[in-house]
């Protein structure tokens, strides 16, 4: 089952190649930084959820940005036993007062059509898969940044 394969993971390629599949995503007025620091290290994860999270935060980030633009920055670093993902935009940044809902499932801010609400939802699942944790840090009309830790090597889930 392809959903509990995990097996080693380079963090700076899937940063990367999803910098490359949201391309199409991105306005013109949008600017893309990568300041990525684990080329040598790897990951346990699941190669497809971990894609599927760093995707729908750069969605999320192009998202805030309309329709002024801004830069996107999506950084890797690492510690003693946790690899940290950090994908900044800067947009117009989430109230206060929402933003511990923004990870439940159907919670969206956008207009009918623009998105299912599922996006955060799914990357706060794909953090508990992968027993890590993900913070929040949003200044209203400055932008906001979602770190992602996620131990280097977790205990599989048992069979």
């Amino acid at each position: 089952n392809s959903e509990n394969c995990f097996r080693q993971v380079a963090p700076d390629e899937v940063v990367r190649k999803m910098v490359r599949t949201a391309e199409p995503a991105r306005a013109e007025n949008v600017q893309i930084n990568m300041n990525l620091n684990c080329w040598d290290q790897r990951l346990l994860a699941n190669e497809i959820q971990l894609s599927q999270m760093i995707l729908n935060l750069i969605l999320n980030g192009f998202h805030a940005m309309e329709p002024d633009g801004g830069i996107l920055t999506l950084s890797t670093s690492m510690d003693e036993n946790n690899i940290h993902f950090q994908i900044s935009d800067t947009g117009c940044g989430i109230p206060k007062e929402i933003q511990s809902k923004i990870f439940e499932p159907f919670f969206t801010t956008k207009e009918l059509g623009k998105g299912t609400g599922l996006g955060l939802a799914i990357v706060a699942q794909v953090v508990e898969d992968h027993q890590g944790k993900i913070l929040v840090e949003s200044k209203p009309g400055r932008g906001t940044s979602f770190t992602v830790i996620l131990p280097r090597a977790h205990r599989l889930p048992e069979e």
